[in-house]
């Protein structure tokens, strides 16, 4: 769910930036683009747009885990055989639970059907010159913040022994910092030339902004941390840590498989334009 969460890569309902140009002024083409097809304001619709079809899109829930049923394998003994005067021995080993191992899943709260309470500023919206290698375009910054709630189960094993076994249960919020790259082209595969938008997430950063316990529930063994401790490792280790590790790809993927989405003909674009009040560049 979160990987989906992050496609909101620039902005959300009620979207405040701040273009470092005039909403009047159109970006140059850049070598490979084309720039001048997009003012300030047409990209903070686009990005509207964009997080509009992402936050309809985005799954109320998201099931993870980190080391579930990770195994060691451990000496086992010695298993002796014997034929006619002749011994031999062959080692045995076996495979067992060891280390810390966690199930988790993080949900929006309320209903499934309900609005996802997710709100964003965009920070800066700041015009691109385009080179050899990409088109002219714009760099967005923003920040997202909204409250999940999470429920996870944490094991810890060694050599197959089970210290403890808890279930954690509680909401907190998160923040994600993204920096992303929108830029526009035309389509010349069909008449008249279709219009792609070609978002990119730079980089991005989830962060921990508050977290609160609601519920832990002893299921077994004796615990040897603190209960903050424990919790700490949940969110921080295995939650943020995990999801920080792969979060830039995940955007970037999860971007990709939309991108017939982000194809709009003449028509559509002009459509677009007029509905914004603006009119396309001459």
């Amino acid at each position: 769910m979160l990987a989906t969460v992050m496609l909101l890569l620039v902005a959300p309902q009620g979207v405040q930036a701040q273009a470092q140009l005039s909403d009047n002024q159109r970006s140059d083409n850049g070598p490979n683009g084309v720039g001048s097809m997009m003012t300030s304001d047409e990209a903070r619709a686009t990005v509207q747009s964009l997080v509009d079809l992402a936050i309809g899109k985005t799954p109320h829930r998201y099931d993870g885990k980190k080391n579930w049923e990770k195994t060691k394998k451990i000496w086992a003994g010695v298993r002796f055989r014997r034929d006619g005067l002749k011994l031999s021995t062959h080692r045995r080993w076996r495979d067992v639970r060891h280390g810390l191992q966690t199930r988790y899943h993080v949900q929006f709260p309320g209903q499934a059907s309900a609005p996802r309470p997710i709100l964003a500023t965009v920070r800066n919206v700041t015009h691109s010159s385009g080179d050899s290698a990409e088109r002219a375009g714009w760099m967005i910054e923003c920040d997202l913040a909204t409250p999940l709630d999470f429920t996870a189960r944490i094991e810890r094993w060694n050599l197959g022994v089970q210290w403890y076994s808890v279930e954690v249960s509680g909401h907190m919020e998160i923040r994600l910092t993204v920096h992303g790259r929108l830029s526009s082209y035309p389509d010349y595969s069909v008449l008249p030339p279709a219009i792609v938008i070609d978002p990119t997430v730079t980089s991005a950063s989830l962060h921990l902004a508050a977290l609160h316990v609601d519920r832990i529930s002893k299921v077994g063994g004796e615990v040897a941390e603190t209960w903050g401790e424990i919790v700490e490792k949940i969110v921080n280790e295995i939650l943020i840590d995990d999801i920080n590790k792969k979060l830039h790809a995940k955007l970037n993927k999860a971007i990709d498989k939309k991108r017939d989405e982000l194809r709009f003909s003449a028509s559509d674009w002009m459509s677009g334009l007029t509905a914004t009040g603006d009119q396309p560049a001459p």
